[in-house]
């Protein structure tokens, strides 16, 4: 059952219920006294529910075994099922992974008047006027035909449509009142040489009618280094044009896609620049830029802001210092900016409104370029690592500290759950005591730490694993960060912390051959409410253990950057068997203690 309906069970109850009932019920002489030895605001919420005590025991029992995890599975981005596709790469790399591998013209496509006639082309002559025949002709090795009724014919370098004219005035000229059609009767096959980063390199056989991009369907395109802007066609050893991909892919032309000859190379270099944009723009992703192209031009390539773009005079470009080894954070506005240079390995991002404010996290602590950066859907905590330019050779990512609203929303409501709980267990025992060694000594301590649960402020803390080759290769420890998430990492430690019921809370350096007990002794030891059986040992990474003790030595091992929490001692509660519930409250209050701890420090 869902909490908001055991609320509203509960209130129904409490209408449905008499107020004579509490009139009905007897209040010893020494309830009252117990009643009497708690705050005011807890006295009368007490009251209130010994009314309904027993009428509510099966609703509040319903309702926390209805309690979920303090901690939520991280949501995770949805992930292609295609073995080939691959979410890293260039734009326009996938587009020949879902292709025909026989992407080439059909036998039946027309010809274009360009089309460069060769050794191999088959022609139809109709004759019609004096002499009404056709006849099939081969264009041979010396680029000749034999023209029937007038011989051999030179047609070589003409295109099909120079070839059509010259050959028309050379029929009307030499055979008087015949005139002549010719048309292609088969295209001639050429041989091809992909070459280079193609994903499958080698001699391509095809029409003669072939292109550029044919041949690079044909042989799966580009790999994942191979650039697709600046490939060369290469014609007797000298490159005689260089085709871009993206004229076809973004822009729709085939002005740089020509036609093959046989004996062509096709010649795919590595990729030297490339540009990842994200956020609000119409198509974001990583894409392939020309050496010299501006803000405004990769821009384009992302087919521009989309309907959404916040705010052009705050685009984020993060960049690489390769000098300094670490990346940069600049902010642009677009129209001061437009003609700005952009440089291999830049990170362009711009923010969203969706109609809501923008979305953030923020990063402290040992990142190189700290700050607020905004987030998108989908984005991971790698990507905002990795735009915040990585981690300081100081860091200490196993230390780190990351925050979530919600879960410290979720924590916070466990808390006043486990206060609900600990008051209705005040309603049963000031109800239904036959003990009479439970007092004021009982009751005072409970309500203290009643009164804890209510104000306390967790910071929702969730243990993570951020070591970027983890992160690079589990997409489960690479969660999706929400808005504002906050991450702290803090240097290599060389510190301990001590927290809770010791006389002087304090840190001190850490030491290897020190003991939990002794690191206690540093902070003056103890206090009067301290119970030495409830000790915590908060790890850098936010796990934590429960100290247990041997004859000879503890269970507990402590790394720089520990947190060691001392809880409130819980025996006044062992009168009423509420050791079960309280180790776990106390738990996640030294927890809590712990995370803010390592915030301060």
């Amino acid at each position: 059952m869902k909490i908001s309906h055991v609320k509203k069970a509960f209130s129904i109850l409490i209408a449905c219920f008499s107020i004579t009932t509490f009139a009905n019920q007897e209040i010893s002489p020494e309830q009252l006294a117990m009643l009497e030895t708690l705050p005011p605001d807890q006295r009368a919420s007490i009251m209130e529910k010994m009314t309904t005590a027993d009428a509510l025991a099966g609703e509040i029992k319903e309702a926390f075994e209805d309690v979920t995890s303090l901690v939520k599975k991280p949501e995770l981005q949805d992930f292609e099922n295609e073995e080939d596709y691959c979410s890293d790469c260039i734009y326009g790399f996938n587009f020949f992974k879902f292709s025909p591998s026989t992407f080439a013209p059909a036998d039946d496509t027309p010809v274009n008047s360009s089309y460069s006639l060769g050794p191999g082309d088959k022609l139809l002559v109709s004759y019609y006027g004096g002499n009404e025949k056709k006849y099939e002709v081969d264009v041979n090795r010396e680029g000749k035909i034999v023209l029937p009724l007038i011989g051999p014919v030179s047609i070589t370098g003409m295109t099909y449509g120079e070839a059509k004219a010259f050959l028309k005035e050379k029929v009307r000229s030499e055979l008087i009142g015949t005139d002549i059609n010719i048309s292609i009767r088969e295209v001639r096959s050429v041989g091809v040489y992909v070459l280079g980063e193609a994903y499958k390199p080698g001699k391509y056989v095809m029409s003669g009618l072939s292109t550029v991009s044919n041949a690079l369907f044909i042989s799966g395109g580009v790999n994942e280094r191979g650039s697709l802007r600046n490939i060369q066609i290469k014609r007797n050893d000298k490159v005689i044009a260089n085709y871009d991909f993206y004229d076809f892919l973004l822009r729709g032309s085939l002005k740089s896609d020509i036609t093959l000859q046989d004996g062509d190379i096709i010649f795919i270099p590595f990729i030297e620049n490339s540009v990842t944009l994200g956020g609000a723009f119409k198509r974001p992703h990583r894409y392939e830029f020309k050496s010299g192209e501006t803000l405004k031009e990769v821009i384009q390539l992302a087919g521009g802001f989309n309907t959404e773009v916040m705010d052009v005079s705050r685009i984020e470009l993060s960049s690489v210092d390769r000098k300094a080894a670490k990346r940069t954070l600049t902010f642009l506005d677009f129209e001061d900016d437009s003609g700005r240079t952009i440089n291999d390995g830049d990170v362009i991002n711009v923010s969203g409104t969706s109609g809501i404010t923008p979305q953030s996290i923020r990063l402290t602590g040992e990142i190189i370029n700290p700050g607020e950066y905004s987030i998108q859907p989908g984005e991971t905590i790698l990507d905002i690592i990795n735009r915040a330019g990585g981690y300081t050779n100081e860091a200490y990512f196993q230390g780190a500290v990351f925050l979530r609203e919600d879960v410290a929303k979720s924590q916070k409501e466990a808390f006043a759950r486990s206060a609900d709980q600990l008051e209705n267990t005040i309603v049963d025992v000031i109800t239904n005591n036959t003990t009479s060694n439970i007092g004021e000594s009982t009751l005072v301590p409970l309500s203290t730490l009643i009164t804890k649960l209510r104000l306390e402020e967790p910071p929702g803390r969730m243990v993570v694993d951020l070591d970027t080759l983890k992160l690079k290769t589990d997409p489960i420890a690479n969660f999706a960060v929400k808005n504002k998430d906050s991450l702290f990492i803090p240097k290599r430690p060389s510190f301990v912390s001590i927290v809770g019921e010791v006389l002087n809370a304090t840190t001190v350096g850490f030491d290897p051959e020190l003991t939990v007990d002794q690191y206690i002794e540093l902070s003056g030891g103890l206090n009067d409410a301290a119970d030495k059986d409830k000790i915590f040992v908060i790890l850098p990474d936010g796990k934590s253990q429960l100290v247990k003790r041997s004859l000879f030595r503890s269970n507990a091992y402590i790394l720089p950057g520990s947190t060691i929490v001392i809880s409130r001692d819980s025996r006044p509660f062992d009168a009423i068997s509420l050791t079960r519930i309280i180790t776990p409250i106390l738990a996640d209050l030294a927890t809590s203690a712990a995370a803010i701890a390592a915030i301060s420090d």
